[in-house]
This record gives structure tokens, C-alpha cells and sequence, in this order.
């Protein structure tokens, strides 16, 4: 996954960059809400996590534009202001969550792979995978019209890996998905759920390739 963070004071911005990457996330930062707005162009992001007070341009101000060119990417404002009329005003202009400082990094994480949960294929009532169907609303899966019986992790993973079908999953960002921040999973627990989720998929027109010392991928057959 990959997050925007903008942030202007340098040891704040370089920790979150820090702690984010020791998640396995990729994390590009920048340091004015100028800066920020050329990232936001320039590339894809599952996430943004803006300062409210950057220079040169607020981070609300960087809400505002990257909302009116049509990006829904989700986005946390983060800011010492404690009013409820800011953040109020945050999530008026199209903020999906709001924290303020000081905030710990076991927060950050939790909220932003809430964020990403959410917001795939955000916007989309299904995802459709040659004859895979996952009806995100209802939760329901089939494969070829025939319903498939997945336990809450299972699915959980499935949709994790279908809606970034064809792009690398690293096993750190699948973990922080899968399981609470502060839990401690066994070290085979994803193998496990990986093994019970492949074989339940036999006849589907995916399969889920594993990319030795990386993570995992979904493929479209």
C-alpha cells in the first residue's frame, strides 16, 4: 500500500515515514502543501495523512483541490487543533477521519488500514474476477454463480488480495489487514489462512501466486 504523508516538522514526518515503512507500507512525504499537491498529481495513493497546517498551502487547502479534481483516495487530517468545529470543517471538506496530536503510531496505523479496508473498490458494489464475484455489500462470493462458504479471515484476505488484483501484497501489509495492531499472530497463521482460501478457490479463474520472500498476488486466470 502506499500513503502520502505531509507533514512540515521534520521529526514528526520523518517517525510517521519511519514507522509507516516498518509496516510495509510505501510512504512518499513531503514537507509543504505545495510539495503535497505535486505528489497527489503525480502519482496513486491508497492513503493521505495531511498536516492541517503545512506552509505555502494548508493541508485543508490540499483537501479542497485534491477533492475537486474528482480523487475520492481516503484521507486523515491530523493536527493539534482540538475544536469541534475544526474538525467539523475537515470532514466538510471531505476528510474520511481526523487525529490529533499528540497521537501514538499504534493509532496511525489502526486508522489508516481502517481507512484502506474500506476503500476498496470504494465506490463499487462487486468485484468480478473472470467467473469470481464478490458482492462487497452483502459479503456474499460465488464462483461461477455457485456460493462460497469463507469463514470472516478468509474473505477478509480475498477481498485484501482481489482488490489489488495483479499488484504485489507484501505479508507485513496483509497481517496489519488481517490482524489488530497490537496482536502477535503465529508465524504460519497466514500460510494457514492462505492454504484454506486456495483450496476453497479450486475452480475459480484466479489463482494466488506467491512471491518468495515479497508476499503475495492475485491472479486473473
Amino acid at each position: 500500500m502506499k500513503v502520502l504523508v505531509a507533514e512540515d516538522n521534520a521529526l514528526l514526518g520523518n517517525s510517521i515515514k519511519r514507522g509507516l515503512e516498518e509496516e510495509g507500507w510505501v510512504v512518499d512525504l513531503a514537507r509543504d502543501g505545495k510539495e503535497a499537491l505535486y505528489y497527489a498529481d503525480a502519482s496513486e495513493y491508497d492513503v493521505l495523512v495531511l498536516d492541517w497546517m503545512l506552509p505555502q498551502i494548508s493541508g485543508l487547502e490540499v483537501l479542497g483541490v485534491v477533492r475537486g479534481k474528482g480523487n475520492d483516495v481516503p484521507v486523515i487530517m491530523v493536527t493539534a487543533r482540538s475544536e469541534v468545529v475544526d474538525r467539523v470543517q475537515g470532514l466538510d471538506r471531505g476528510a474520511d477521519d481526523y487525529l490529533s496530536k499528540p497521537f501514538e503510531m499504534i493509532e496511525l496505523v489502526s486508522r489508516l488500514n481502517a481507512l484502506y479496508r474500506r476503500s476498496i473498490a470504494r465506490g463499487s458494489k462487486s468485484l468480478t474476477l473472470g467467473n469470481l464475484n464478490i458482492e462487497l455489500d452483502t459479503l456474499r462470493v460465488s464462483i461461477g454463480g455457485r456460493p462460497l462458504d469463507l469463514t470472516g479471515m478468509e474473505y477478509n484476505l480475498l477481498v485484501a488480495l482481489a482488490g489489488k488484483a495483479n499488484q504485489l501484497q507484501t505479508r507485513t501489509v496483509l497481517l496489519g489487514l488481517l490482524y489488530p495492531f497490537d496482536s502477535e499472530p503465529d508465524s504460519n497463521s497466514l500460510d494457514v489462512l492462505l492454504n484454506r482460501l486456495r483450496r476453497k478457490l479450486a475452480g475459480a479463474d484466479v489463482e494466488i501466486e506467491t512471491v518468495r520472500g515479497k508476499g503475495l498476488i492475485l491472479r486473473v486466470a
